[in-house]
């Protein structure tokens, strides 16, 4: 009820507005942001065959490490007693999945994952958060789950509903959905024990993102005093003894300028256990206000506003395709140092340079 109060993708050509193509410094290699499981590195290929038949044994060998590496990436992060699964690619497709909140944030392509997620939370229309919405409902018809619930902010309703209907029309299937404009200051039970509410973010168009609280009894003040028999002869005689706390447990901003730390209104989103947001770009190829004119958040904004991050983890999404694994490294590392929050990133889809 609403109440008041991953596989590597083919490379793709940027676009030359969203993403200037520059000449990236590469950094040394390191380990992986995203697990402590360390591979062991390809060995020495020993054979006594032409120099030409190594070379093929030793790009077979590379392979398979490249594969294996790929497959410990998958496993995505565990923090906080959340799984963090997705892919979030600046201008290709943003996908964030929650498990245990049977929750998705956005659905740029639908990854199959996010097809099993109750909860969908729309942050802005572009194509790369939004695109996979009627394939999202559909496929959840067709393995016969329940209608998801849809959160999109109330600016473009409207227009997911036409989006909908022009889908129900080609496809000429149904397309069952609980769909919800939620606003900032509003508050929507998703169960006994979990409520979201919108956060105000700073894109180039409408936006929002989304903190998910759990809701807590805490003993009322006047009856702290009391011995656990006189508490319980209060509960039996139908007495309210507690009150209800929400507690932030996972933010996601989805796309916005790093205007986002210094609004008042993000407070429970910067203290939330886990924020998952934005860093597209990390170094000064793209400076900050190239960042700032396309409604994103630069790597060294983050380092500025450090004070303000009162999270234990913090999640960086949405790199630019630009970078590769080893370069998204760097940039935590380089975070890491100013944030008291465990700094990772999710790095699902991204090359590395090796």
């Amino acid at each position: 009820m609403q109440i008041s109060v991953a596989t590597v993708i083919p490379k793709v050509p940027s676009f030359s507005t969203f993403y200037p193509q520059h000449n990236v410094q590469k950094p040394s290699h390191g380990l992986s942001v995203q697990t402590h499981i360390n591979l062991p590195a390809p060995c020495g290929v020993k054979s006594s065959s032409t120099g030409f038949l190594s070379a093929i044994e030793r790009a077979i060998e590379e392979e398979e490490y490249r594969k294996a590496r790929a497959e410990v990436n998958r496993q995505g992060i565990n923090i906080e007693g959340y799984s963090i699964e997705g892919h979030s690619i600046g201008g290709h497709e943003t996908c964030v999945i929650v498990p245990q909140l049977k929750a998705a944030f956005d659905i740029g392509r639908c990854p199959s994952k996010a097809v099993h997620q109750n909860f969908l939370f729309i942050t802005h229309a572009h194509l790369d958060h939004i695109g996979g919405l009627p394939m999202y409902i559909a496929t959840r018809g067709l393995y016969g789950l329940k209608p998801p619930t849809v959160f999109v902010p109330p600016s473009i309703k409207e227009d997911v509903e036409k989006l909908l209907d022009v889908h129900r029309s080609m496809s000429q299937v149904d397309l069952n959905l609980d769909l919800i404009a939620l606003d900032v200051g509003e508050t929507y039970e998703m169960r006994n024990d979990l409520v979201v509410r919108p956060v105000r973010t700073h894109h180039v168009i409408p936006s929002q993102g989304y903190v998910i609280y759990s809701v807590r009894k805490k003993l009322k003040k006047q009856y702290i005093h009391l011995q656990g028999k006189q508490i319980e002869k209060l509960k039996k005689s139908g007495v309210q003894i507690t009150d209800s706390v929400l507690c932030p447990e996972v933010a996601f901003t989805g796309d916005t300028t790093s205007d986002f730390y210094l609004d008042p209104r993000s407070a429970d989103a910067l203290r939330a256990k886990v924020l998952i947001t934005e860093a597209t770009f990390l170094d000064d190829n793209c400076g900050v206000e190239h960042a700032r004119e396309h409604g994103h958040t630069h790597l060294y904004e983050i380092m500025e506003h450090a004070q303000w991050i009162r999270n234990k983890t913090l999640v960086l999404t949405h790199f630019s395709p630009r970078y590769n694994i080893e370069d998204i490294r760097q940039g935590v590392s380089k975070l890491q140092p100013q944030v008291s929050a465990k700094v990772v990133a999710l790095t699902e889809g991204f090359k590395s340079m090796h």
